[in-house]
C-alpha cells in the first residue's frame, strides 16, 4: 500500500510540474506573441500614414 501512495505521490507531482512548466511556456508565447502583433500594428499604420502623406502631396503638387 505505501507503494501505491508513493507512486499516486510522483504521478501528482509530475502533474503539477507539467501544469507550472505548461503556464510558464503559455506566458512567455502570448507575451512575445502580444509584442510581435504590437510592432506589426504600428509599422503598418506608420506604411498607411506615410502613403497618405505621399498621396496628398502629390495630388497638392500639381
Amino acid at each position: 500500500m505505501p507503494s501505491l501512495w508513493s507512486n499516486l505521490a510522483a504521478v501528482w507531482s509530475l502533474l503539477l510540474l507539467l501544469a507550472v512548466i505548461g503556464t510558464l511556456l503559455w506566458f512567455l508565447y502570448s507575451f512575445f506573441l502580444r509584442r510581435m502583433i504590437r510592432a506589426r500594428r504600428i509599422a503598418s499604420a506608420r506604411m498607411r500614414r506615410m502613403m497618405r502623406e505621399a498621396a496628398e502631396r502629390e495630388s497638392g503638387g500639381e
